[in-house]
């Protein structure tokens, strides 16, 4: 694809965007949504969001940051407290193993949450998609899209990613060719609703998707 093709991919990339925001009034939010600015509750979030819808990691994060928000009280609840917050995720057994590993390493380094994805993935649980996501909600840093599944799934259904594009960090390099610089930060967040209430995984509604004389609708 040559810089003019990807202009043009840029020009339909942003007129999706226009789309579905503006239809998009009514979805529900995102977990994420609720943590902005907030660095150790967007991490955390971001971890336990894994793998797991989006009604369940609201309902686990709500439980577990009314009984601790920061990585210091984190540490003082017991097992059961942490299992019984988050028991609506994927894995808790696991990601309750993640929490106190990371909880122990930021208390180490004075509360703070790493800014840069190689300090992020040296964290138990945070791998490549969870440290762009934290960055992006916590610190609003937007050098890369964050990949998850219902982003890799749309872009290559709208053709803007090869079909065969299986990794995510693979995904957000072809992304930011077609992408507009300026939607990066907001593309995940909107496309996790999009996959929620319109293009699913199976039977997508395309009979009402605002963006169907944009889409090829690829693999669908």
């Amino acid at each position: 694809m040559d810089d003019q093709e990807h202009a043009t991919e840029r020009e339909r990339a942003r007129e999706i965007y226009r789309r579905i925001v503006a239809v998009s009034g009514g979805w529900e939010p995102t977990a994420l949504s609720y943590y902005e600015g907030q660095p150790f509750k967007a991490l955390v979030a971001s971890m336990l969001s894994a793998q797991t819808r989006e009604e369940h990691t609201i309902a686990a994060t709500r439980a577990l940051f009314a009984l601790a928000d920061n990585p210091s009280d984190m540490l003082k609840l017991t097992d059961e407290q942490i299992l019984g917050a988050i028991r609506r995720v994927n894995y808790p057994l696991v990601k309750a193993g993640y929490l106190r590993d990371i909880s122990t390493k930021l208390v180490e380094r004075g509360g703070d949450v790493p800014e840069t994805i190689e300090a992020l993935m040296a964290l138990k649980g945070v791998g490549w998609k969870v440290a762009v996501l934290t960055l992006a909600v916590a610190y609003g840093r937007t050098e890369d899209i964050t990949v998850d599944v219902h982003v890799l799934r749309i872009s290559i259904r709208m053709g803007l990613i090869p079909r065969e594009t299986k990794q995510p960090p693979r995904a957000n390099e072809l992304l930011k060719l077609v992408m507009p610089r300026e939607l990066w930060g907001e593309w995940n967040g909107l496309m996790v609703q999009f996959g929620r209430a319109i293009c699913t995984p199976t039977y997508p509604k395309c009979k009402i998707c605002p963006v169907r004389d944009l889409c090829p609708r690829i693999g669908v």
